[in-house]
Parts: structure tokens; sequence; C-alpha cells
């Protein structure tokens, strides 16, 4: 084999390995209509797990979600009945084309008044620093808050396999959370996605 053929069959097999290793998974992407995950009765509860975030440098994000100061916030802090999560990677191209959509989603919550303060919107990107979470915020115009999870302590806790992963929660008065909504893949539609959280959250 010649020199340039040789070079061009190693520039080739990183080019593939780049493009598999696009969408974070610890097994196969699931795809956009894969099994919802749904808590089936109210009186049998799903519970969720507590976890830190570093609370935003931005003012416009602080207010958005309801906390203040610096250092780190619990999840429950965030002043609304529902979060919405979008567990995705920087490097998921399933992420990045649904990106558009999630913005969507979150413009039809705050164009709502009855909706804007009652669901809350917020990225956490698995294996992500907060390099690559600034870049994907950039490059979107992602309008929500987004968060690191570069050791992927977080999306251990929450069970993520595939990216984009979309949980429901509910934010007791007790401190407590619920889930009650969880599906691995992209959303096509944002009025079904938006009907389908406040039904099952029991917003509506």
């Amino acid at each position: 084999m010649r020199l340039s053929e040789f070079r061009g069959s190693i520039i080739f097999f990183f080019l593939i390995t780049i493009v598999l290793l696009g969408c974070v998974s610890t097994k196969a992407q699931a795809p956009p209509n894969s099994p919802v995950k749904i808590s089936p009765a109210s009186d049998k509860k799903t519970p969720f797990p507590v976890f830190e975030l570093p609370i935003p440098q931005n003012d416009e994000q602080r207010n958005y979600l309801g906390i203040s100061g610096s250092g780190k916030f619990e999840i429950t802090q965030i002043k609304s009945p529902v979060i919405i999560i979008e567990v995705f990677s920087m490097y998921c191209p399933h992420c990045q084309s649904d990106a558009p959509l999630v913005n969507q989603l979150y413009l039809a919550i705050q164009a709502r008044p009855d909706l804007k303060e009652k669901i809350k919107i917020i990225g956490i990107g698995i294996t992500n620093g907060t390099y690559e979470v600034d870049l994907f915020r950039a490059k979107y115009k992602v309008l929500f808050p987004l968060f690191p999870d570069q050791d992927m302590a977080i999306s251990e806790k929450l069970g993520i396999t595939a990216t984009p992963t979309f949980i429901g929660v509910k934010n007791n008065d007790d401190g407590t959370m619920e889930e009650f909504y969880f599906k691995s893949g992209e959303f096509h539609d944002v009025k079904s996605f938006l009907d389908e959280i406040i039904k099952l959250s029991k917003l509506g």
C-alpha cells in the first residue's frame, strides 16, 4: 500500500470513530420513539435523586431559576413545581439537531403566563466540561441554563444511557422530587411534548 493510501485509511478510520462516539451512550443510541418511563399512578411515586449544580454567573439565568448567591445549589431550590431536564452532549449530533426545537419549547413555555413560573428547563452536559457547555450554548443560542457533568456523577445518578434524554420532574414543597417522565431520543413536535408534560405532571 502506498503511503498516501495508508494515510487516507487512517484519516477515514479517525473520522468514523468520531461519528460513532458523537452520542454519549453506554448502550446503543436510543431511537426517537423509545418507550417513555412514567410513574403509572399518583400513589406510586418515582423518587428522584437530589444533586448539586453550580450557580450560574449570569443574572438572567439566576433570576430564571429563582436562586441567588454563588457556589452551588440543590436542584430542589429551583423555584418551579415542574422541571424539564435535557441531558445532552456537545458531541452528540442528535442533540445538535434537536437544539432549535428545545429552544422553541423554552419560548413556548415563556409565552404562556399560566406556565412560565411553573415549568423551568435546564440542560446537563454529560462528559462535557464548562468549555463544551459554553460552546454548545453559544453555537446553538441556547436560551435556558446549561450545566457541565464532566465526570458523569449526575448522569449516573439519573440512569442516563443515551443522549439526548429528557426527564420531567415534580418539585415538591417538602424538598423531595418525583420523576414522571423519562425518554431518550429527540422529540419532533413542541406542542405534543409540552401537552404531555402538562398532562403527566398534572399541571393542566
